[in-house]
């Protein structure tokens, strides 16, 4: 059974990355720029078994770390928004706006001698492009402009893109209860996300805030995989993140672009022999930097590696409440938006749009838990 969850801050979310935070660690809570999809997952599981009667008891824990969570993303005007895409390239103007869009893919005629693994091509800028240092471009793109780019159509940036969410910055202190001031050294910081206003890439300063600013909800979206059969009365507040900021969590009762493949998405790819695939949340492979073709989701598909640009790795760690309880082990993301280039050997390309926002992590539980969904197109 598979729910579309609409999630709507309360307050600005504290999206805590691993550096020690706490008594004798550290004063200063240093923040990502998006909650982990580990993080969304884990606060779902724990505001489901506050809605029903069921407590953490027996094998209850087991059972929600089977529950497969995905998401969140910015919803505005019922798009899905997704993160911007390593191949693509800003070319600025004089005063520094972007002037023209690029896009990179493998050199297939790139004959110069390199370090990368053997089969695989650089990827680069036409060759008739000059050398420039690219402007900034939005940090999240709606799903009608993604379509585009993933069909290899023109794109413009206007005001649907969005920037990443304001940080907040706040100073605590505890007080003296005898003296009415601050405890001498009992100062710390944090650092939230406003995410439920993100500011639009062409947003003026000085306009309004209307004009500035989209009013944004996020959306999730849950599997149940048969554990648990009603969604009918999921109506919570619920903290996400750190410091316990509330979320309000409810079914979505609204149709949302982008959960599903769409329609001109498919029929393209049903005879593509070259394709390309999006991260759209950060992914773990247990090869380091590149999803394993031959045993991981991607196994069924005959795909060859031709070419990646991909950010550099984060790290993600955390600390596990299910049985066994303690530490989790530090691992290495690869950060959403990276794209990965293959060709198609036996035509899968259709069925590959069924792999559309799901999984492409080695790892099951990692599956589950959200890392490593993939959109997918064309190049």
């Amino acid at each position: 059974m598979r729910v579309i969850l609409q999630l709507s801050p309360l307050d600005p979310l504290i999206a805590r990355d691993g550096r020690p935070f706490g008594a004798g660690q550290g004063n200063r809570m240093r923040g990502l720029p998006w909650p982990l999809p580990s993080v969304v997952a884990g606060s779902f599981r724990t505001a489901f078994v506050k809605t029903g009667s069921e407590d953490f008891s027996g094998d209850l824990p087991q059972r929600l770390m089977r529950i497969a969570v995905a998401g969140v993303f910015p919803v505005h005007e019922q798009q899905l928004y997704f993160p911007a895409p390593n191949d693509c390239v800003a070319e600025p103007s004089g005063n520094g706006k972007v002037v023209k869009i690029h896009r990179v893919s493998p050199d297939m005629d790139y004959s110069d001698g390199c370090d990368l693994p053997e089969g695989l091509m650089p990827v680069m800028l036409p060759a008739e492009v000059d050398d420039f240092k690219p402007a900034e471009i939005p940090a999240w793109w709606p799903i009608d402009k993604s379509i585009d780019w993933l069909l290899g159509k023109t794109v413009q940036f206007d005001g649907s893109f969005l920037n990443s969410p304001v940080q907040e910055f706040r100073d605590h202190v505890k007080l003296d209860p005898e003296l009415g001031a601050a405890a001498e050294g009992q100062i710390f910081s944090t650092t939230g996300l406003n995410v439920s206003h993100m500011p639009k890439f062409s947003s003026h300063a000085k306009g309004k805030f209307t004009e500035r600013f989209a009013d944004v909800t996020l959306g999730a979206r849950v599997n149940t995989n048969g554990e648990f059969k009603s969604f009918d009365d999921f109506n919570i507040l619920h903290s996400l993140g750190g410091e316990r900021r509330l979320v309000h969590w409810r079914r979505s009762s609204e149709k949302i672009n982008g959960w599903t493949c769409p329609t001109e998405i498919r029929s393209t790819m049903a005879d593509a022999t070259k394709v390309r695939m999006i991260l759209a949340t950060p992914a773990i492979f247990k090869q380091g930097w590149k999803p394993d073709l031959d045993n991981g989701p991607l196994k069924g598909f005959s795909l060859k590696l031709i070419g990646a640009t991909i950010g550099r790795w984060n790290a993600v760690s955390g600390w596990s409440l299910a049985p066994p309880r303690g530490p989790k082990a530090i691992r290495r993301m690869v950060p959403a938006g990276s794209v990965y280039f293959f060709e198609v050997k036996k035509g899968d390309g259709e069925k590959l749009a069924e792999m559309w926002l799901e999984s492409v992590s080695d790892d099951d539980q990692e599956q589950r838990d959200g890392f490593g969904l993939a959109v997918w197109g064309t190049w």
